[in-house]
């Protein structure tokens, strides 16, 4: 069905005058391909609304679009999140090529029936439904400004081999049971999204297996998207890497640093100049400030990562004509 079959068909449904909504269509193959639709109660038609994504697991005795969005309701409430959630069908998976196909209709569509914000669109999901937050969302990457895996059903970094080039400067949220086969599920992940420059922070949860009913879970979920949402905001407000001649030549190592370790830039300015520069955190806090007058000639300067805590940052140098920004990771 084309899009705009599928408008009329929601509209005929009264889309817009309900907060929670489950459908179906004649989609391609499927005569009754479903959908749920979650609309926070303080979604405002003159405002663009941020908007998750939701995939859900493989298990067809508990889990369906429905379902999915039945159990992320809180969460979206508390956050202002409008939430979609694709159904995997028959089999129960959302990443069979039916599946992948309807999810980006469905979201070409999301944007049409309501004020969404397109810089604010965001990705999550659990098991086989995390998986598919990887490999769909990686395929597709331009589309969110954020990921959410949770207790990702991967064996190994083999899976996103193909897309993980794409994970370049996009912000991952990984959550993971330290009881579900981590060395497989967890750690191949966060390493090849760190080996292709992606912004991750992660939460390895003690003591949990393959769930998605672990403790706090909607405080843990709020975190991991309030987290993605501050580093994309940061994004969309300009933070960019602006090279100019001074910057070209910037080698900054060793990134990742170990805490106590210094962090090295050697740059050749093409003259003298003030530099500053700032370490930030993710929830834009200055952490860290230097300041040098710099001659013409090369330059080395070491910063010193005592007092810092591990975790992932933003690193800026400027001065009065150019700006330069880079992901720092301290562990």
């Amino acid at each position: 069905m084309n899009k705009f079959l599928l408008l009329l068909f929601l509209a005929g449904n009264s889309l817009l005058a309900q907060s929670r909504i489950d459908g179906s269509m004649s989609f391609q193959t499927d005569p009754n391909k479903k959908y749920s639709i979650y609309i926070p109660s303080n979604y405002d038609v003159s405002t663009p609304n941020k908007m998750m994504l939701v995939l859900h697991p493989w298990n067809v005795n508990r889990w369906n679009a429905k379902s999915w969005c039945d159990t992320l309701v809180k969460f979206a409430e508390a956050n202002s999140l409008i939430i979609i959630a694709p159904d995997g069908g028959s089999d129960g998976q959302v990443d069979d090529v039916i599946d992948t196909a309807f999810t980006s209709v469905i979201l070409d569509s999301m944007e049409t029936w309501y004020s969404i914000d397109t810089n604010k669109v965001y990705v999550m999901g659990f098991s086989w439904g995390g998986k598919t937050t990887y490999t769909y969302g990686l395929n597709n990457s331009k589309r969110f400004g954020g990921f959410i895996p949770i207790g990702a059903a991967v064996s190994g970094a083999g899976e996103i081999s193909g897309v993980a080039a794409n994970a370049d400067g996009e912000a991952f949220y990984v959550i993971h049971g330290n009881n579900d086969s981590p060395n497989t599920r967890f750690h191949p992940l966060v390493g090849s999204l760190n080996n292709n420059n992606a912004i991750v922070e992660f939460n390895l949860l003690s003591g949990v297996g393959h769930t998605i009913d672990f403790p706090n879970r909607n405080a843990i979920l709020s975190r991991a998207f309030f987290w993605v949402d501050s580093v994309n905001c940061e994004q969309i407000s300009g933070l960019s890497q602006l090279e100019g001649k001074d910057f070209k030549n910037l080698n900054i190592f060793p990134n990742p640093v170990k805490i106590g370790n210094p962090i090295k830039l050697k740059f050749t300015p093409k003259g003298p100049s003030n530099y500053t520069l700032k370490i930030i955190d993710l929830n834009g806090r200055l952490i860290l400030k230097n300041q040098w007058e710099i001659g013409s000639n090369e330059s080395f300067l070491e910063i010193d990562t005592k007092g810092l805590i591990s975790g992932q940052y933003l690193l800026f140098l400027e001065n009065s004509e150019q700006k330069f920004k880079t992901n720092l990771s301290i562990n």
